[in-house]
């Protein structure tokens, strides 16, 4: 059973690895161990203090969201081959528990101290630290949406930590899907994301508008933002992946959001949704498109559905 286990944690690492690349995060450093700063507070068991704490991957860029910042990512994998559980609450405040202890422990680290020095000429003047629970499933079969179960759930007053976002195999898949289904149906364009900028990064100047890496942030929420930039005529296509269900008040927004957004750099739009279907759906599209009044003849819109099968042809 011991020898099962490690298996299939092992593989957990492996795809989670893996899905790092997919979203820009290269180079996450494995296996590192530090320090229990509070041995008898962040006892597993009773009367067996902690010396230390194992993070599964640790990963740290600058912010493209926050002025001057450094975001220290603390990765926690917790994969299985079994369903999520039915009553999934008493396990997520377990591994929740577990990471939340980890990362105040790094907070003061000789991990994180000498990975902030790395970062001392480059301008940043704070970091953040974030945790990422990867809490996902080999069984295909399974409720894939454990997030939802556990919104509501009362942590342990005790944690001390900043955020921790969760990413369960619902998550993971929009993500995946996302970024798969751009890469495989505009090949001739670059993809990157689309930085969002607000009054939090508005000073950084080598806060950039688009790149390769993922904003931490970006994991749980339901849309993605991408640039699509031909690599030869530079022509640019603004993009936004949706996690929910197609409807009109769905469409109307994101049409609203990329007009705002996209005001200094185009007006070539396309939209994903995991149902998009055009025989029920396009003139819904066209009456949106309608009520953007004089720039209804301006902009191009494509819509498009993630799930793939023949009925995607028409798109083609």
């Amino acid at each position: 059973m011991g020898e099962l286990s490690k298996k299939i944690g092992e593989h957990g690492e492996r795809v989670v690895r893996n899905f790092l690349e997919v979203i820009g995060w290269s180079g996450a450093q494995e296996g590192e161990s530090i320090i229990c700063h509070d041995s008898e507070k962040h006892q597993r068991k009773k009367d067996s203090d902690r010396q230390t704490h194992g993070i599964d991957l640790f990963y740290s860029s600058k912010s493209q969201l926050q002025d001057f910042t450094l975001d220290n990512i603390v990765i926690s994998v917790k994969y299985t081959s079994k369903p999520y559980p039915v009553n999934p609450s008493s396990k997520f405040k377990e591994h929740i528990k577990d990471l939340a202890q980890t990362v105040e422990c790094f907070m003061g680290s000789d991990l994180r101290a000498d990975n902030n020095e790395s970062y001392e000429m480059t301008g940043i003047t704070s970091a953040c630290d974030t945790g990422v629970l990867f809490w996902l499933t080999n069984d295909k079969e399974s409720d894939q949406n454990v997030v939802s179960k556990i919104s509501s759930v009362q942590l342990d007053k005790e944690l001390d930590f900043g955020s921790i976002h969760v990413v369960d195999n619902e998550k993971a898949a929009f993500i995946y899907n996302s970024v798969l289904f751009v890469k495989n149906n505009f090949k001739s364009k670059k993809l990157y994301f689309h930085y969002a900028f607000g009054a939090s990064n508005y000073n950084d100047p080598d806060i950039k508008k688009y790149g390769s890496i993922i904003p931490v942030e970006y994991l749980t929420s339901s849309i993605l933002p991408f640039r699509l930039i031909d690599e030869s005529s530079e022509k640019v296509t603004f993009c936004i992946s949706c996690a929910e269900n197609f409807s009109e008040d769905s469409i109307a927004r994101l049409l609203s959001l990329a007009s705002d957004v996209s005001l200094d750099f185009t007006n070539d739009f396309v939209f994903l949704f995991p149902d998009y279907d055009p025989l029920i759906h396009e003139p819904i599209v066209n009456k949106s498109k309608r009520l953007l009044q004089e720039r209804a003849n301006t902009v191009k819109i494509a819509v498009h559905s993630l799930e793939n099968d023949f009925r995607g042809l028409i798109n083609e």
